[in-house]
């Protein structure tokens, strides 16, 4: 994930503590790599710990790690979240394929039931030292910024679980009412532009106009009522729209909310664009974990979504949202 906004890491302790709001979550059995760049956060990777028996099967994985981390930072601190004999022979993987792609590593921790370990020879660190979060500063400047991390990654999960019940009832029919409605306003004078179909100008400027009604009401802190969500996430399956909402996304926490909320409530057949304008959401916020959640949440949708695909090729390589956004910005219509 890319890190967000400006925190400052002074120690060791502050990193231990840190990572956990850098992923949105606490990791478990994780090998973490916070990468940096002219002493800035750029992003974080997270792999999966092997079992001690398949620590080769890492080797892959870390070069591709290696050489996309090589492309953005210059250097690396890697954290281990489990028992010695599954973080250290991972972390020594890892640090070869970095140290091979020209990438710095600073540190090696591992942290296991409330104490860290250095693995870079320091001494100081060879019993482990028990950490105190409240101690660091960190947690306060992340709190203030609105940062905290979950439990774990289902906690993630959970937050975009669709609505069952009579919540899901009722959003079924708003959407098949807004469905209708946009299937009767395609119809009347659907152009071709290019070899494909282009929607009626009224269309897009009708859900052009949705969008931006629901980020107003999102930066009141308003709720959308079942109609409307129904029809922005009917209009949303138009490019056009689709892509003027992403291009103004701004990783604002009430438009994180909103997308949140949309995703949850919009049937299985509409959710694949709010999940992934969701996911746009919290790449720009630097909260990767989640984007990563909901671009799945978008493919599972619609496994052709090109957009989600996009972005779910970035995220793996851990491109910085201010360049991805540069590059796709005008040509994700589909």
């Amino acid at each position: 994930m890319v890190a967000p906004r400006k925190l400052r890491l002074t120690s060791r302790e502050d990193i231990v503590v840190a990572v956990p709001y850098l992923l949105g979550f606490h990791p478990q059995d994780s090998l973490v790599c916070v990468v940096l760049d002219n002493q800035r956060i750029r992003f974080v990777a997270r792999l999966d710990l092997p079992q001690p028996s398949e620590v080769h099967q890492l080797s892959a994985p870390a070069a591709q790690t290696a050489a996309m981390i090589s492309q953005y930072g210059s250097a690396a601190i890697l954290v281990g979240y489990g028992p010695a004999d599954r973080v250290e022979p991972a972390a020594e993987v890892l640090t070869t394929a970095l140290l091979a792609a020209h990438v710095d590593v600073l540190e090696v921790l591992r942290v296991d039931e409330g104490r860290y370990w250095c693995l870079c020879g320091d001494t100081n660190c060879a019993d482990g030292v028990a950490y105190n979060p409240a101690a660091s500063n960190f947690p306060a400047e992340a709190v203030y910024l609105g940062i905290a991390p979950l439990p774990d990654r289902a906690a993630l999960e959970r937050l975009i679980t669709p609505v069952t019940g009579p919540k899901r009832d009722r959003m079924r029919a708003a959407s098949d009412t807004a469905l209708r409605r946009l299937t009767d306003m395609l119809s009347d004078g659907t152009s071709i532009t290019g070899g494909q179909p282009s929607p009626p100008e009224h269309v897009v400027c009708s859900g052009i106009a949705a969008v931006q009604q629901a980020y107003e009401s999102a930066a009141r802190g308003e709720t959308l009522s079942d109609d409307d969500v129904a029809w922005l996430a009917a209009v949303l399956m138009v490019p056009q729209v689709r892509d003027h909402a992403w291009t103004t996304c701004d990783g604002s926490d009430e438009q994180r909310r909103l997308w949140i909320d949309v995703t949850r409530r919009a049937t299985p057949g509409t959710s694949a664009a709010p999940a992934c304008l969701l996911a746009i959401t919290a790449y720009l916020a630097g909260d990767g974990a989640l984007a990563n959640i909901a671009v799945d949440r978008s493919l599972r949708a619609d496994p052709n979504y090109h957009l989600a695909q996009l972005l779910g090729r970035a995220l793996q390589a851990g491109v910085p949202p201010d360049l991805w956004q540069a590059a796709t910005t005008g040509k994700t219509a589909d």
